[in-house]
């Protein structure tokens, strides 16, 4: 399992590295073509056209560099089927310096992991007010 799990992170490391390269082609890279995200400024996102066309809001109008790193990443994998979750800070997009929370799961086709869901999402003004969890 631990061999599934380094793969799943590395794959989201090289991910988000692309994404802060302005890399599309492998930002799209290991994505499954009936793929589905979940992400704060859009509605429903179905498959990889759509999920291409949703970066293009996100590269829109920088402000300087493109910075897309991950923290606290956290994976769990089994034979076939993988999730991890870890927060995002992001800077240089025309939104300024966002945090944010991913979810991805995963599932091996043909031998290679491949996302088949995104969730990006944001906390709320309410989730301030929260008592803490933790």
């Amino acid at each position: 399992m631990a061999d599934n799990e380094n793969a799943i992170r590395t794959l989201i490391e090289n991910w988000a590295r692309a994404i802060s390269d302005g890399d599309r082609a492998t930002v799209l890279a290991h994505h499954s073509p009936d793929f589905m995200m979940f992400d704060f400024p859009a509605p429903i996102i179905r498959g990889l056209e759509a999920y291409d066309r949703q970066w293009d809001f996100f590269y829109a109008s920088p402000k300087g560099s493109i910075s897309f790193v991950p923290n606290e990443l956290q994976v769990t994998a089994g034979d076939d089927v993988g999730f991890a979750s870890c927060l995002v800070h992001c800077e240089g997009t025309s939104a300024g310096p966002v945090d944010l929370r991913l979810t991805v799961g995963l599932q091996k086709i043909d031998g290679e992991w491949v996302v088949i869901h995104e969730h990006h999402s944001v906390p709320t003004v309410e989730e301030r007010f929260l008592p803490d969890a933790g």
